[in-house]
Protein backbone atom coordinates (compact mmCIF):
# COMPACT_ATOMS: atom_id res chain seq x y z
CA UNK A 1 0.00 0.00 0.00
CA UNK A 2 1.50 3.42 -1.24
CA UNK A 3 0.38 6.26 0.81
CA UNK A 4 0.86 10.37 -0.42
CA UNK A 5 0.90 13.52 1.40
CA UNK A 6 0.62 16.40 -0.54
CA UNK A 7 1.13 19.90 1.02
CA UNK A 8 -0.82 22.67 -0.11
CA UNK A 9 1.04 26.22 -1.10
CA UNK A 10 -0.45 29.52 -2.04
CA UNK A 11 0.98 32.79 -3.58
CA UNK A 12 0.02 35.96 -1.49
CA UNK A 13 -2.99 37.48 -3.45
CA UNK A 14 -1.40 40.65 -3.30
CA UNK A 15 1.44 41.20 -6.02
CA UNK A 16 3.44 43.77 -4.07
CA UNK A 17 4.71 41.33 -1.93
CA UNK A 18 6.10 38.89 -4.57
CA UNK A 19 7.33 42.41 -6.66
CA UNK A 20 8.05 45.01 -4.34
CA UNK A 21 8.63 47.35 -7.41
CA UNK A 22 5.35 47.07 -8.69
CA UNK A 23 4.23 50.04 -6.53
CA UNK A 24 6.14 52.35 -8.42
CA UNK A 25 9.44 52.16 -6.51
CA UNK A 26 12.88 51.29 -8.64
CA UNK A 27 14.59 48.47 -7.51
CA UNK A 28 18.28 48.25 -7.75
CA UNK A 29 19.65 45.67 -9.63
CA UNK A 30 20.92 43.90 -6.43
CA UNK A 31 17.74 44.11 -5.09
CA UNK A 32 16.14 42.42 -7.97
CA UNK A 33 18.83 39.44 -7.84
CA UNK A 34 18.07 38.36 -4.62
CA UNK A 35 14.65 38.95 -4.90
CA UNK A 36 14.80 36.28 -7.73
CA UNK A 37 17.20 34.33 -5.80
CA UNK A 38 14.69 33.84 -3.32
CA UNK A 39 11.99 33.17 -5.61
CA UNK A 40 13.96 30.50 -7.30
CA UNK A 41 14.21 28.85 -3.94
CA UNK A 42 10.66 29.28 -3.54
CA UNK A 43 9.83 27.87 -7.17
CA UNK A 44 12.06 25.17 -6.07
CA UNK A 45 10.55 24.12 -2.51
CA UNK A 46 6.87 24.21 -4.64
CA UNK A 47 7.97 21.93 -7.39
CA UNK A 48 9.18 19.96 -4.83
CA UNK A 49 6.08 19.53 -2.77
CA UNK A 50 4.20 19.25 -5.70
CA UNK A 51 6.19 16.78 -8.18
CA UNK A 52 7.72 14.56 -5.46
CA UNK A 53 5.47 13.85 -2.97
CA UNK A 54 6.20 12.41 -0.49
CA UNK A 55 5.24 8.23 -0.10
CA UNK A 56 5.74 6.53 1.98
CA UNK A 57 5.44 2.09 1.69
CA UNK A 58 2.84 1.37 4.17
CA UNK A 59 3.86 -2.20 6.12
CA UNK A 60 6.53 -4.35 5.69
CA UNK A 61 8.80 -5.07 2.64
CA UNK A 62 7.79 -6.82 -0.18
CA UNK A 63 10.10 -9.44 0.71
CA UNK A 64 9.09 -9.90 4.10
CA UNK A 65 5.51 -10.32 2.61
CA UNK A 66 6.06 -12.59 0.61
CA UNK A 67 7.80 -14.89 3.36
CA UNK A 68 11.15 -14.12 3.83
CA UNK A 69 14.63 -14.33 1.60
CA UNK A 70 14.25 -18.15 1.77
CA UNK A 71 10.69 -17.95 0.14
CA UNK A 72 11.97 -15.42 -2.51
CA UNK A 73 14.82 -17.93 -3.62
CA UNK A 74 12.99 -20.57 -3.61
CA UNK A 75 10.35 -18.91 -6.19
CA UNK A 76 12.96 -17.75 -8.29
CA UNK A 77 14.80 -20.92 -8.54
CA UNK A 78 11.39 -22.83 -9.43
CA UNK A 79 10.89 -20.04 -11.92
CA UNK A 80 14.06 -20.70 -13.59
CA UNK A 81 13.75 -24.34 -14.08
CA UNK A 82 10.45 -23.57 -15.71
CA UNK A 83 11.95 -21.08 -17.58
CA UNK A 84 15.28 -24.10 -18.91
CA UNK A 85 12.69 -27.06 -19.30
CA UNK A 86 10.18 -24.37 -21.76
CA UNK A 87 10.18 -25.42 -25.38
CA UNK A 88 13.72 -24.95 -27.37
CA UNK A 89 11.94 -22.40 -29.49
CA UNK A 90 10.42 -20.11 -26.92
CA UNK A 91 12.05 -19.17 -23.54
CA UNK A 92 14.26 -23.26 -23.26
CA UNK A 93 16.51 -22.03 -26.45
CA UNK A 94 18.72 -19.48 -23.94
CA UNK A 95 19.78 -22.45 -22.30
CA UNK A 96 20.27 -24.70 -24.95
CA UNK A 97 24.29 -25.05 -24.44
CA UNK A 98 24.53 -23.27 -21.21
CA UNK A 99 27.22 -25.53 -18.86
CA UNK A 100 26.00 -26.51 -15.14
CA UNK A 101 28.77 -23.59 -13.85
CA UNK A 102 27.15 -20.90 -16.17
CA UNK A 103 23.34 -21.62 -15.17
CA UNK A 104 24.17 -21.99 -11.48
CA UNK A 105 25.90 -18.47 -11.49
CA UNK A 106 23.03 -16.75 -13.70
CA UNK A 107 20.73 -18.61 -11.12
CA UNK A 108 22.75 -17.13 -7.99
CA UNK A 109 22.80 -13.21 -9.79
CA UNK A 110 18.73 -13.51 -10.39
CA UNK A 111 17.99 -14.28 -6.86
CA UNK A 112 20.32 -11.63 -6.45
CA UNK A 113 18.44 -9.04 -8.07
CA UNK A 114 15.12 -10.10 -7.06
CA UNK A 115 15.89 -10.23 -2.97
CA UNK A 116 17.50 -7.11 -3.34
CA UNK A 117 14.71 -5.12 -5.64
CA UNK A 118 11.94 -6.76 -3.44
CA UNK A 119 14.00 -5.39 0.11
CA UNK A 120 15.60 -8.56 1.26
CA UNK A 121 18.73 -6.84 2.13
CA UNK A 122 20.67 -8.81 -0.22
CA UNK A 123 23.48 -7.00 -2.20
CA UNK A 124 23.34 -7.13 -6.30
CA UNK A 125 26.07 -6.52 -8.13
CA UNK A 126 25.62 -7.99 -11.56
CA UNK A 127 25.40 -6.09 -14.32
CA UNK A 128 22.55 -3.97 -15.01
CA UNK A 129 19.46 -4.97 -16.51
CA UNK A 130 20.18 -3.45 -20.26
CA UNK A 131 23.67 -4.87 -20.47
CA UNK A 132 22.83 -8.38 -18.77
CA UNK A 133 20.24 -8.47 -21.80
CA UNK A 134 21.54 -6.48 -25.00
CA UNK A 135 21.49 -8.62 -27.99
CA UNK A 136 19.45 -11.58 -26.64
CA UNK A 137 16.56 -10.55 -28.93
CA UNK A 138 14.26 -10.73 -26.28
CA UNK A 139 10.86 -9.78 -28.07
CA UNK A 140 7.27 -8.78 -26.29
CA UNK A 141 6.28 -12.63 -26.96
CA UNK A 142 9.10 -13.81 -24.78
CA UNK A 143 8.62 -11.43 -21.77
CA UNK A 144 4.54 -12.07 -22.28
CA UNK A 145 5.63 -15.87 -21.72
CA UNK A 146 8.15 -14.71 -19.09
CA UNK A 147 5.21 -13.01 -17.28
CA UNK A 148 3.08 -15.84 -17.46
CA UNK A 149 5.95 -17.95 -16.40
CA UNK A 150 6.48 -16.03 -13.30
CA UNK A 151 3.00 -15.79 -12.42
CA UNK A 152 1.84 -19.57 -12.21
CA UNK A 153 5.16 -20.61 -9.85
CA UNK A 154 3.57 -17.77 -7.44
CA UNK A 155 0.34 -19.59 -8.02
CA UNK A 156 1.98 -23.30 -6.81
CA UNK A 157 3.72 -21.24 -3.92
CA UNK A 158 0.39 -19.87 -2.67
CA UNK A 159 1.74 -16.05 -3.15
CA UNK A 160 -1.52 -13.91 -3.02
CA UNK A 161 -3.02 -12.59 -5.99
CA UNK A 162 -2.65 -9.20 -4.49
CA UNK A 163 1.38 -10.01 -3.97
CA UNK A 164 1.49 -11.06 -7.96
CA UNK A 165 0.26 -8.49 -8.95
CA UNK A 166 2.87 -6.43 -7.02
CA UNK A 167 5.61 -8.73 -7.60
CA UNK A 168 4.85 -8.28 -11.80
CA UNK A 169 4.42 -4.50 -11.08
CA UNK A 170 7.85 -4.73 -9.88
CA UNK A 171 9.41 -6.94 -12.76
CA UNK A 172 7.76 -4.55 -15.02
CA UNK A 173 9.69 -1.83 -14.36
CA UNK A 174 12.78 -3.59 -15.80
CA UNK A 175 10.69 -4.10 -19.49
CA UNK A 176 12.39 -1.08 -20.87
CA UNK A 177 15.90 -2.51 -20.45
CA UNK A 178 15.28 -6.16 -21.53
CA UNK A 179 12.83 -6.17 -24.50
CA UNK A 180 14.38 -5.54 -27.78
CA UNK A 181 11.50 -5.97 -29.78
CA UNK A 182 7.61 -5.74 -29.88
CA UNK A 183 7.36 -8.66 -32.22
CA UNK A 184 4.42 -11.34 -31.30
CA UNK A 185 7.17 -14.09 -32.19
CA UNK A 186 9.65 -15.43 -29.73
CA UNK A 187 12.82 -13.86 -30.36
CA UNK A 188 13.52 -10.79 -32.34
CA UNK A 189 14.42 -11.54 -36.15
Amino acid sequence: MVSMTFVKFALPSDPTLLYPWAVGAKPSALAILRKQKVMLKRLIVVLGLVLLPVCAVAGEPLCKRLGGSDAVSAVVKSFLTKMRKDDADKLGRFWLYRGDDGVAREEQLIVDFVQSATGCGRLYVGRSMSAAHKGMGLSAADWKRTAELLRTTMTEFSVPADLQDEVLGLVATTRGDIVECEAETFGCK
